[in-house]
């Protein structure tokens, strides 16, 4: 089984959940942020969507990502990203200020999507087990400091990706709403 064919039906969940998470939810609803958390359920997809395009753009297929190529700063137009560019040490206004449209975000994903199951496609087995360095990691996670290439595939792909489809249901819990439909 190639890397594309291992990842493919996760990828395809993970990207495609948060159509199921946000249905009928109101722009109010997507974009308050609890008291006890400084997230609302956009940003928290964003970032997730974010990182994961540069992250893997970037390290492994060392070209920028979707949201450059494709344009998608003009639909998902965030005007203090953070450093590095997908949220990361935002504070509360600043992420309150991240208004952004869910269709447009819901499309960004899956262009996200496509874009890295044609990359994982055409990796070999050989190629998947690659191993690369993640200095970024180091200060925080050191027993991250290299993962094969498909190992960073799943780490950013699904395990991030999943943590902050969470948030999302937690945030609707405290909305009141429930999180997953099952």
């Amino acid at each position: 089984m190639n890397v594309g064919d291992s990842l493919r039906k996760n990828l395809e969940f993970w990207h495609w959940y948060p159509r199921l998470l946000c249905r009928d939810l109101t722009e109010e609803q997507l974009h308050w942020q609890p008291d006890s958390h400084p997230n609302h359920m956009m940003f928290a997809m964003w970032h997730a969507y974010r990182s994961e395009d540069d992250i893997i753009h970037r390290l492994l297929m060392q070209e920028p990502g979707v949201f450059a190529t494709q344009g998608w700063y003009q639909r998902l137009p965030v005007a203090e990203p953070g450093k590095p560019p997908f949220g990361t040490g935002l504070n509360r206004e600043q992420i309150a200020d991240v208004r952004l449209r869910l269709d447009d975000l819901l499309d960004y994903a899956e262009a996200v999507r496509a874009s890295i199951q044609c990359y994982a496609d055409g990796l070999s087995e050989e190629e998947g087990a690659q191993e690369v360095p993640l200095p970024f990691f180091q200060p925080v996670y050191p027993m991250l400091d290299t993962m094969s290439r498909t190992e960073v595939l799943s780490f950013f792909c699904i395990g991030h990706t999943a943590e902050h489809l969470g948030e999302v249901q937690y945030i609707k819990g405290l909305l009141g709403l429930t999180g997953a439909p099952l």
